[in-house]
Parts: C-alpha cells; structure tokens; sequence
C-alpha cells in the first residue's frame, strides 16, 4: 500500500515513513502483536554510543555511591535505580530523542508525548528482581484505558539473559488491560519471556505490558538506562521543564524542547490557558498538538541554536479583563492570518 499524508491520520503518516526509513516495520507489529519489542544495536546506533551511555552512568554511580572497581560489593543482592540523571551527562539528553527509541514512542503515545523520566538501573548478582506488574500506576484496577498514556525504552548498557537478570515480558498481556492481581505476579514470575539481547540494544513497551525481571546469578552488575515518556496532560515524574537551561536546549534538536514540555498551554492561572505568540510561533515539535503541519523529524539533529526559549516566568495572578471565550477567539484568528500567510508563501 502507498503511504500519502491523509489528513485524517495527522502526523503518523510522516512517522511511519520514518520508521519504515529505520527499517523498523517489524518492531511496530511486535508492540500491536506482544506489547513489547527489542530493536538490535545496529539499529540504534554506532556501538560507541552506548560505550558512551555506560560510561557516563559508571561516573554517576562513583560519584553517589563509590566506583564500581572498588566498592563492587555494594551491589550484592541490589536492584537499584540512579533518579533524576538527564543533567548529569549531554548522552543521555541524546538518548531522549534516539531515531528509534522515540520513533517507536511517538508510535505509541502520539508525536507529541513528553518526557515522564530518565534514571539508570543497576542490579547486582543475588536474590533480587522486579515483580510482574504494569506501568500504569493507578490504583484502581479498572482504570486502564484502551491507549497506552506512558511507554518505556530501555538502552541496554550490558548483555541481557535470563542469568543476568533480565527484563522479563508477559506476551500479549497488553491487551488485558488490568494490573497484575499479587497472586498473578506470584504466579508469572518464573513464566515471563526473559529478553536476550546484546548490549546496545533497545526493549519499547506501552503501559499496558506485564513485565518484571529474573535475578541475576551472574558475576558484575546489570546496567540500563531507561527513558520514560507521556502523553502530555499527565504528570511527569521528573521535574524537566523546571531545571532545563537555555545551554541545554541550544545544543540540542528542537524536538528536545518539546519533550521537556517548555512550550507546554498548562497549568491554568487566572487568564485560563496560556495562548500567547510564544506559542503560535513556537517550532514543530514543541506543542501538544500533532497534525502534520506540526511534525518534526526523527532526523532533524541539527542544535536549537536559539529556535526554541525556556518558559517564561507567568504571572497566574493577573487577569487581563477578556472572557475565555474572547481570548479563544482572538487566538483563533491570529492561528487563521498566520496559516494564511504562510499559504501566501509558499
């Protein structure tokens, strides 16, 4: 069938003939068929970048708990997640918008989904594991809805077998649309497809798959670097769009803008949502709208450079006097004359 960009499909058109440029077809049916899919290093990238990912977490795990050369006993029977690292090192802002990892996001949660976190694992050789469980973390068993609201990549910094304490998927479970009762966790947890894969590679997963991992009775520690990300009206774990600088989103592509959601019409203040010309003008990518007008490429790496600004500091106090709907309005009409114009050049 010949892809065209159908309006009614929006963007996804646009995204999917990228993923079909990263020969990433067969990954795209793997998460429809089984609710998770690995995709190989070579098509994730060079093998240094992920020899680059896992030096910069060895720093970050020396400078908060000691360097693994020394104080390798400290892992013993650990399972342990380093929080909050994206400022730690520029790799890992890199690896938020990798070609395939956010391509196959994108897939999942709509092109323009946000960041939620990005925090490594590290697990040592001992007793230790994640139980069977979902991502979506409301508590209320029947509150899963049909579209996945967060997905998960996960770069894998070392090799991955079942002896290593690998990453375990429950096949199809996606489509159950229900948390694992502790029972069911009991139950899957010497069941569940344990993922072998070299280090480099990358595992995707929507929120509805239910996945844990083996422990490890293998010498070293396990590494990953995970990146989590969300439909923009939830809320992130991490605080990004509070603690990214201008230096950051200059050396960066545009579309790392729009994950740290510094383009973001919410939360509310007295004059309702922030609709302002920041936000008429700001670039493809950055909004929380996705029709094709507003896609950004998987390939556009080139660095902001200045094309995209933090947040400004809002005044939620102030009221300008103008009625919702008058301010709605007089958005709408600079949307038509700046639509307009850009027609007129074209």
């Amino acid at each position: 069938m010949e892809i065209e960009n159908w309006e009614s499909a929006g963007a996804l058109p646009l995204l999917y003939g990228e993923l079909k440029q990263l020969g990433l077809e067969s990954n795209v049916a793997e998460l429809e068929a089984f609710g998770f899919t690995v995709v190989p290093p070579d098509k994730v990238g060079p093998p240094e970048f992920h020899l680059e990912v896992k030096e910069a977490v060895e720093r970050v795990v020396a400078d908060r708990f000691g360097s693994l050369d020394t104080h390798i006993d400290r892992w013993d029977n650990v399972n342990d997640q380093l929080r909050f690292l994206i400022w730690e090192d520029p790799i890992f802002e890199k690896v938020t918008y990798n070609p395939a990892g956010l391509g196959l996001v994108q897939y999942l949660l709509g092109t323009n989904c946000i960041l939620s976190l990005v925090n490594a694992w590290v697990k040592g050789p001992g007793e230790r594991r994640t139980g069977i469980h979902g991502d979506y973390l409301d508590p209320t068993r029947d509150a899963l809805p049909p579209i996945n609201i967060n997905a998960n990549v996960h770069l894998m910094l070392t090799d991955y077998s079942k002896d290593d304490g690998a990453i375990s998927f429950l096949p199809g479970s996606h489509r159950w649309r229900r948390q694992a009762t502790p029972p069911e966790s009991k139950y899957w947890a010497d069941k569940a497809h344990a993922v072998e894969a070299q280090a480099g590679s990358m595992v995707i997963w929507g929120n509805h798959t239910w996945h844990g991992s083996y422990p490890k009775t293998t010498p070293g520690v396990r590494m990953t670097l995970q990146c989590e990300y969300m439909r923009p009206r939830f809320q992130p774990q991490e605080p990004f769009r509070e603690t990214v600088t201008q230096e950051a989103l200059d050396r960066n592509p545009v579309r790392f803008a729009g994950l740290v959601d510094v383009y973001a019409p919410f939360p509310f203040g007295k004059n309702d949502r922030i609709m302002d010309e920041r936000q008429l003008d700001a670039p493809p990518g950055t909004g929380h709208d996705q029709p094709a007008e507003k896609y950004c490429s998987l390939f556009d790496t080139e660095p902001a450079k200045g094309r995209v600004t933090l947040r400004p500091q809002y005044d939620y106090f102030a009221h300008d006097g103008l009625m919702a709907w008058e301010r709605y309005a007089a958005y709408g009409e600079r949307v038509r004359s700046k639509r307009e114009a850009a027609a007129g050049n074209r």
